[in-house]
């Protein structure tokens, strides 16, 4: 049978969201802030893990590098989500399976960011 719809009742609901350009400037950000980030911390974890455990979590425990220790870790799992978040939305075709990842990926990005958080903040304030 013919398709009478014409092509624009067919391209309806298929085009942008407004929101393709948001998501793809937040990756980029979140790229170029995780270079210097990440290249502080991997520079100082293994510099401090190779002078000692004590050294690793008295360098840990100080204020600043909690806080950079956070911002890298809390950009990091904001980066990771964006990513996944990209690869569902283009992947999976169910809409009740592509909410339900959506959702669970908000989830599980969020606790992991609240869990390096809270790791640290214990560190720096030496809770056992």
């Amino acid at each position: 049978m013919a398709e009478t719809r014409s092509p624009y009742k067919q391209a309806v609901g298929l085009g942008s969201a407004r929101q393709g350009s948001g998501n793809w400037l937040a990756q980029r950000l979140t790229a170029l802030a995780l270079i210097p980030l990440f290249c502080w911390f991997v520079w100082g974890l293994f510099g401090h893990l190779l002078a000692g455990r004590e050294a690793l979590i008295g360098w840990l425990a100080a204020p600043a590098t909690g806080i950079f220790a956070s911002l890298a870790l809390g950009v990091a799992c904001y980066h990771a989500y964006l990513g996944f978040r990209v690869v569902v939305e283009d992947y999976v075709h169910a809409p009740a399976s592509r909410g339900f990842l959506l959702v669970a990926l908000r989830f599980l990005f969020f606790a992991v960011a609240f869990a390096d958080v809270f790791m640290i903040l214990r560190l720096s304030l030496r809770i056992s």
